[in-house]
Formats: C-alpha cells, structure tokens, sequence
C-alpha cells in the first residue's frame, strides 16, 4: 500500500452507501441496484488504490465541504438533546444568537455576548 491514497471520510460513505444499496437490493431485487453497488464498490476500491493522492485529498475535501453543515446541524441538536436536563437553550431577542442557561435557576438575566442585549428569562 505504498504510495496509495487509502481510506478516507467519503470512502467510508460510499461504504456504507453500497450497505444499504445491497440491503435495499435484498428487498427489492432490482437489477439496477445490483449494478449500481458494484459500481461503486469499483469506484471506492479504486480511489482506496489510487496513486493521485492529490486528486483523491481534494475529492474528499470537496466532500467534507458538503457535508460539513449537515453534519454540524446533527452534532449541534444531539448536543442539545444530551443536554437537555442540565441546560435550557434559548435565542437573544435581538440578533437571534443562540445560547443556553442551567436550568432550575429561576429567572435569570442574560447578556447576550454579540450584541450586548440584556434580558430576562425563566430558566
């Protein structure tokens, strides 16, 4: 393997793409699903075996890109609901800056920290 690019954030999506293709394909028994998972089993076998390290870094770089404000949202509203006994989240009446308090505090009065608003929330 050296020399070649290896595994990477998209090869692990087209991965799990051709999983639920083959599940999809388990089910539906389409001809089309069939040759469509193994074009890309081709496809991620050939970037994992690719000598245009360069090539396949910006392909994934395009990719993370895509995918990063996506991912962000789940992240951010899996935190949240984690969170959800210790913390309440709450939004500045004025520029909408999201922001969270503890909870069982009572009412609290919060200063927003990008527009220096002040107000008063039940915590």
């Amino acid at each position: 393997m050296r020399g070649r690019y290896g595994t990477d954030q998209l090869n692990l999506f087209i991965f799990i793409l051709i999983l639920i293709i083959i599940v999809a394909n388990a089910i539906l028994k389409k001809q089309v699903l069939n040759g469509l998972s193994t074009i890309l089993i081709i496809y991620a076998y050939y970037r994992i075996l690719s000598k245009d390290i360069n090539a396949r870094y910006n392909e994934n770089k395009k990719f993370l890109e895509t995918v990063s404000p996506i991912s962000t949202k789940i992240n951010s509203r899996k935190k949240k609901f984690e969170n959800r006994k210790e913390y309440k989240y709450i939004k500045c009446p004025n520029c909408k800056l999201e922001m969270r308090v503890p909870r069982g505090k009572g009412k609290l009065i919060v200063k927003c920290k990008k527009c220096n608003e002040k107000f008063n929330v039940k915590s």
